[in-house]
């Protein structure tokens, strides 16, 4: 299953962004907050898709895609394979990695492994 993890792509210092990630996420507000500082460099979302939980996942990530869009908050998704490890992205070069917001919705939308279609609801 592939694996995600979400940033913003610049640096943020918005109590609204804090709030919502804390609410959403369980995140503390001060640790949230700074890795929102931290722009691309403080990934505040990891996790895996077509688990069990696909249904959930797939609307908490949509939630966070249409509140960053909202905001105008450019976002940093990264993708890695089922067979690869987090340890082999260089952070100073992620490009290879990276997809846009629109490519995250086509992956949550996909049907895994010719199984059930994914959830499609938000």
């Amino acid at each position: 299953m592939a694996q995600i993890t979400i940033s913003c792509s610049i640096p943020v210092d918005d109590e609204a962004v804090t709030e919502f990630l804390h609410k959403y996420l369980g995140r503390s507000r001060l640790g949230t907050a700074k890795l929102l500082r931290m722009g691309e460099k403080g990934c505040f979302y990891t996790g895996s898709l077509y688990t069990d939980e696909h249904a959930k996942v797939s609307r908490l990530i949509r939630r966070m895609l249409a509140f960053f869009e909202s905001k105008d908050i450019p976002l940093t998704i990264l993708k890695i394979g089922p067979q690869d490890s987090w340890y082999a992205v260089d952070p100073e070069r992620r490009d290879p990695w990276k997809i846009a917001p629109q490519a995250l919705l086509a992956l949550l939308d996909a049907v895994p492994d010719g199984g059930a279609q994914a959830a499609l609801s938000t």
